[in-house]
């Protein structure tokens, strides 16, 4: 698993290689099932064309060169809620969602203006070695604000354990840590169920940055912020 500053400096030298080249240009066909073919002769290297896709739809590419061409579809959308399933991988990792008092949670269904703590805890199993660079990754429902208690000088709220970095933003919490073989971290974040609706609460991921054998996911689930009394 290469990192960040391995990949950029290998990239940028292929684009030197590749940039002294004086290659002969490339050209190609591409047409949606099968009609409105076009014919593209390109003056760069990269070509992007916006393709409006309705239900089942078949894209044919044709290289008119002899140059090699490279073709990508990325499609755009709101994904499906396919992360309903708890997994481990060489990691353990326990979420839970606490009242202030510490006592036990039911967020699928919350009073607004209610005060609440995500509590995940991630434990190493010790059949490897140690663990570093590690990322806990909580993304938070649009009706959930998070309470940013570094702002808040006079909180006598435990956060736990104290993270490598923490990143807060306005709808995740990014936490970075390292992780002893045998050992166990837990992090808090404090929650206030803001604005009614239903929403969509996003699995947690925590995994290790450089090494995708090494994770964990606690699944998603609708949640509901409910006027006082409902």
């Amino acid at each position: 698993w290469y990192s960040t500053q391995t990949v950029a400096f290998t990239l940028l030298a292929v684009a030197k290689f590749m940039g002294d080249r004086d290659d002969e240009p490339f050209s190609y066909r591409y047409a949606i099932n099968g009609e409105g073919a076009k014919n593209i002769d390109p003056d760069k290297p990269i070509v992007q064309h916006e393709l409006t896709f309705a239900g089942d739809n078949k894209v044919e590419i044709t290289n008119n060169s002899g140059q090699t061409v490279f073709a990508r579809i990325t499609n755009t959308g709101v994904p499906l809620t396919s992360d309903q399933v708890d997994q481990e991988n060489d990691l353990r990792m326990t979420l839970k969602y606490l009242a202030m008092n510490g006592n036990p949670l039911n967020v699928s269904r919350l009073e607004q203006g209610m005060d609440f703590m995500a509590e995940v805890t991630v434990r190493h199993p010790g059949t490897r070695y140690r663990y570093e660079e590690m990322a806990l990754i909580q993304i938070f429902p649009s009706g959930w604000e998070i309470r940013n208690l570094r702002m808040d000088l006079n909180t006598a709220i435990s956060v736990g354990d104290e993270p490598e970095y923490q990143d807060i933003r306005d709808d995740r919490v990014l936490t970075y840590f390292d992780l002893g073989s045998g050992k166990s971290k837990t992090f808090r974040v404090v929650l206030n169920a803001a604005y009614l609706g239903r929403y969509y609460l996003p699995s947690v991921h925590c995994g290790a940055m450089y090494d995708d054998d090494i994770s964990a996911y606690k699944a998603g689930q609708w949640v509901e912020v409910v006027a006082g009394g409902e």
